[in-house]
This record gives structure tokens, sequence and C-alpha cells, in this order.
């Protein structure tokens, strides 16, 4: 892969990586919200599916520290 390539790749990774992020924000957001208000079970709603979406933002993560890495 070229340098051009691989910077191109990684800035498209990241700017997924940064899409999950905000989404997980997001949900614990609504979260915290949701308990200011009383509302456990709602936080909890809130915060389920969370462990899928951080673990795409890990594989992504990887995904661009192993590129920077390739070649070195």
């Amino acid at each position: 892969m070229s340098p051009e390539q691989k910077k191109k790749s990684i800035e498209g990774i990241i700017d997924v990586l940064d899409h999950v992020v905000a989404d997980v924000a997001l949900h614990i957001a609504e979260a915290q919200d949701a308990m200011i208000h009383d509302e456990l079970n709602q936080a909890i709603g809130a915060l389920l599916g969370l462990d899928e979406k951080l673990q795409n933002a890990m594989a992504l993560y990887r995904t661009v520290i192993a590129l920077h890495r390739e070649g070195r």
C-alpha cells in the first residue's frame, strides 16, 4: 500500500470511528439524562447495545494503529 493509500485509509477509518464514538456518547448522555429524572430502566435501556458499538470502536482503533505500524 502506498503512503497516500495508507493515509486515505486511515482517514476514512478515523471518520467512521468518530461517528461510532459520537453515537456511543449520545447513548451515554441519554442514560445520564434518564438518571437525572430517576428513570433507571430507561437509563439502562439507553446503554444496551453499547458493548457491540464499543467493540466496533476498538476494532476500528486497532485497524488504524495496525495500518500506521505497517511497513515500519
